[in-house]
């Protein structure tokens, strides 16, 4: 596990920002500067490596009595690969307008809702993954890897309004046998490549 002293000045804004679930914001306010297409010209001020990110999320730093802990990080550049396979996540994600330079990896995960909105990732396997609330990739582009959500079961609803989803294979978005409570919102969604789902709804529909 990380220590804090082995902790870069933004990931140290983080980990103390985490505890009472604070966001840090990383972003410079000029919207060219701040487009995460160009997150790969982000320098270390606006860098956070994955593997701080999956400590947290783990549990690398303890709540504080009476606080509610969540990550929450914008305009940031996450290096590494974000494996978060077959754990048990009791915190709040969120995401916005961030760029990770690896596909996420939340295969067979125990989650609470998830957003990454206005991001660019290059793929999430959410395969068997058990999402407890919504599942949030709004105007967020998917590039070079497939939304795969194989019998996973999201208790909220599926959020991918203004997306782009474009994986290398025959599928972008692969959702055979997801279990969904609530509804699929996908106003506006574009895909590069098949869409499959096979959906047991509990509840809701699709819009």
């Amino acid at each position: 596990m990380l220590s804090y002293s082995e902790l870069t000045p933004p990931e140290r804004t983080l980990w103390d920002a985490f505890p009472e679930g604070h966001r840090v914001d990383l972003r410079t306010g000029v919207p060219e500067a701040d487009d995460p297409a160009a997150g790969e010209e982000w320098g270390p001020e606006r860098t956070v490596r994955a593997a701080v990110v999956a400590t947290l999320l783990l549990g690398g730093n303890h709540d504080r009595s009476g606080a509610v802990a969540a990550l929450r990080l914008a305009g940031t550049r996450i290096t590494g690969r974000l494996d978060l396979s077959g754990t048990e996540i009791s915190h709040t994600f969120s995401l916005e307008g961030c760029r990770l330079d690896e596909a996420v990896n939340m295969r067979g995960a125990t989650t609470r809702s998830i957003a990454v909105t206005d991001s660019r990732v290059p793929g999430i396997d959410a395969e068997l993954a058990r999402i407890g609330g919504d599942l949030d990739l709004r105007r967020s582009a998917l590039e070079g890897g497939p939304l795969i959500l194989a019998n996973a079961h999201v208790a909220g609803n599926l959020l991918l309004t203004d997306a782009r989803i474009s994986g290398p294979g025959e599928w972008a978005v692969f959702g055979g046998s997801l279990t969904l409570e609530g509804g699929v919102f996908g106003e506006r969604l574009t895909t590069q490549g098949g869409l499959r789902s096979h959906l047991n709804w509990r509840v809701g529909g699709s819009r």
